[in-house]
């Protein structure tokens, strides 16, 4: 039966958080994965967004997909930041590397701003930028350094991006940075992330790094520097066909990270670190790679 007189309050107070929230990813990603694939286009001005915190059903993380709630976009220093794992820790403390994992193969965790506060000589990523620049961020705000650097300090370029003429002088890089040319270039250009994994970016021929990374491009990377010669066949072991263009990986499956369906595909588009570890990454057969890579989808993966 009831008790004669209700109690003066509750008997304890209900959680602010959930006990365990269920995660969208498998528990675990592959460590040999980068963390970050590197942009093939500069940033896009129409497309540049801050983080908000996912608060639809089923939301377990930050994104800055531009879809954020009109209130959030009226009052953004409240609501939205420059950092994945600044939004993150404001908002998801409770299930912080669930969130941080949350955007997968997404370059961008933290965005670019001018830093006319500090040393003035640079764009830095460090979260603290004025509420002016977050309530503008489509002017102050980018995802890749290079263009900041272009956009505020392009007085100071090269030592803006960290670029040294004298690191890797002569040594040929992709050139990620433009998304029509796909080819590789010795100026110097290459960003700081190539110079501290010299080894892997940086080549010393053209042949080299056209085989490398551009080998679905390849007469036209090879072709990109005076005293090449176009049209010349990659590294032995890897000549196309005559009449076909040279695929990497051709006919092998990999994980496609970079699309939404989290299946395997072997359309010779994985990116180049998967082609330069073949044996972590490339499989021969479907249920091979499902198998190691997708287990928790393995149905939808086996039916792609």
């Amino acid at each position: 039966s009831p008790s004669l007189q209700p109690s003066n309050g509750p008997s304890e107070s209900p959680s602010n958080i959930p006990s365990e929230s269920p995660s969208l990813q498998p528990s675990e990603t592959p460590s040999a994965q980068p963390s970050c694939t590197p942009s093939m286009a500069p940033t896009d001005p129409e497309t540049m967004f801050l983080f908000y915190p996912d608060w639809s059903p089923g939301g377990t993380g930050c994104l800055n997909d531009g879809n954020h709630p009109p209130y959030m976009a009226a009052n953004p220093s409240s609501y939205l930041q420059s950092t994945l794992a600044g939004c993150c820790s404001s908002y998801f403390g409770w299930n912080y590397d669930s969130c941080l994992g949350s955007l997968l193969g997404t370059c961008s965790r933290a965005l670019f701003y001018p830093d006319w506060a500090g040393a003035d000589v640079g764009c830095i990523d460090d979260g603290n930028e004025p509420a002016y620049m977050t309530d503008n961020s489509m002017y102050y705000m980018f995802s890749q350094l290079a263009d900041c650097c272009q956009e505020h300090y392009s007085w100071n370029y090269d030592s803006c991006v960290g670029v040294s003429k004298n690191a890797n002088n002569g040594l040929y890089y992709p050139d990620f940075r433009s998304n029509t040319d796909h080819v590789c270039r010795n100026d110097g250009g290459q960003p700081p992330y190539m110079n501290d994994s010299a080894s892997h970016w940086m080549h010393d021929t053209l042949k080299e790094c056209c085989n490398t990374n551009y080998l679905w491009n390849y007469a036209n990377c090879i072709g990109s520097t005076p005293g090449s010669t176009p049209g010349s066949s990659p590294t032995p072991g890897s000549t196309p066909t005559p009449g076909s263009t040279p695929t990497p990986g051709s006919g092998l499956y990999y994980p496609d990270w970079l699309g939404n369906d989290h299946v395997c595909r072997n359309d010779g588009g994985q990116p180049p670190y998967m082609t330069q570890n073949a044996p972590a990454w490339m499989h021969a057969t479907l249920k091979s790679c499902c198998d190691t890579h997708y287990t928790w989808n393995y149905k939808k993966c086996m039916a792609a």
